[in-house]
């Protein structure tokens, strides 16, 4: 399996699928160096590449770090990214096997990195049925409003709120054992990481299984946290948490016979809840979100643009 997924997938001899994934993290498109420490930006490197093989039912084992640094960093500065990234890297027992360092005008992390999964345990975008429910794990939008509290420092919110909010900015979880739990009996049919926003990433389920989708606005989880962040900047709450992107959730379908057992089996095993969002549909009903009032609206698919900044 090549371009179009999470990560590629290549068969081994031995009956296991190798998982391959990059990503990069650039100074001023995914992080802000002034509010950011460099220890969080090297942890985040490697999460965000994790969350990939997370998605595709796999376990990181592997990964190669490239560095690209200005001249004028401190030493310490440099160590202090290092170890953000060992100590990433040690919490999901991945080895660092090598990678290079080169200079340029701005800081950037690229994390290439390897996975394991089985043939019973891959899920692809692909897969998705008419009828599958539309499932996800955990809430939609901190992330989004940890970086409005970036922008806006001015903003009054309570301390362990803020902290929190930025917490998931920083240094986002990926859902390693949710989704191995989740592909234990392999119960669902597609899956993808929540990483440029729910609308944006649903839209790639359909497109690569072909399908349509409904969604409905009061069943995506979303803190009150993140509707006060909203509502102090005059913003919409439901589209700072469908299109901020960087949650770093799992999106996956499965048919509805095997709905509760997953999110039983998913908040038993890791504690992390798991909300039905919606449904898939045949491709030609198209892709839509009910909104509270009652509204039906074209699914919004504006997600985070990589090449925007």
């Amino acid at each position: 399996m090549g371009a179009g997924d999470d990560a590629g997938v290549i068969k081994q001899s031995y009956g296991s699928y190798l998982l391959a994934t990059t990503d990069s993290q650039v100074e001023g498109v995914h992080f802000l160096s002034q509010f950011t420490t460099p220890k969080d930006i090297g942890r985040k490197a490697v999460a965000v590449n994790a969350s990939d093989i997370a998605a595709m039912g796999g376990i990181p084992t592997y990964c190669l770090v490239s560095l690209i640094l200005q001249k004028t960093l401190q030493e310490t500065y440099i160590d202090d990214l290092y170890d953000g990234i060992i100590e990433e890297c040690k919490r999901y027992d991945i080895q660092i096997i090598g990678g290079n360092i080169s200079k340029g005008r701005e800081l950037v992390v690229d994390i290439f990195m390897l996975g394991q999964t089985t043939p019973s345990r891959l899920l692809l975008r692909k897969g998705a049925k008419p009828g599958d429910k539309i499932l996800m794990t955990g809430s939609l939008g901190e992330a989004a409003a940890g970086l409005q509290l970036l922008l806006n420092p001015k903003l009054e919110i309570k301390a362990e709120d803020r902290k929190a909010l930025l917490s998931r900015q920083f240094t986002p979880t990926p859902r390693l054992e949710e989704a191995r739990i989740i592909t234990s009996k392999h119960r669902a049919t597609s899956m993808i990481d929540i990483s440029d926003g729910l609308g944006a990433d649903l839209g790639h389920i359909c497109e690569s299984s072909k399908v349509g989708a409904r969604i409905y606005e009061e069943k995506i989880p979303v803190k009150q946290v993140v509707c006060e962040v909203a509502e102090k900047l005059k913003k919409n709450a439901w589209k700072l948490a469908i299109n901020g992107g960087e949650d770093y959730e799992l999106l996956f379908t499965a048919p509805e016979s095997e709905v509760a057992g997953i999110i039983s089996a998913v908040k038993q095993g890791s504690g992390t809840d798991v909300s039905v969002i919606g449904k898939i549909l045949p491709e030609e009903e198209g892709k839509w979100m009910v909104l509270k009032d009652g509204k039906t609206v074209p699914l919004p698919e504006k997600g985070w643009d990589h090449l925007k900044m």
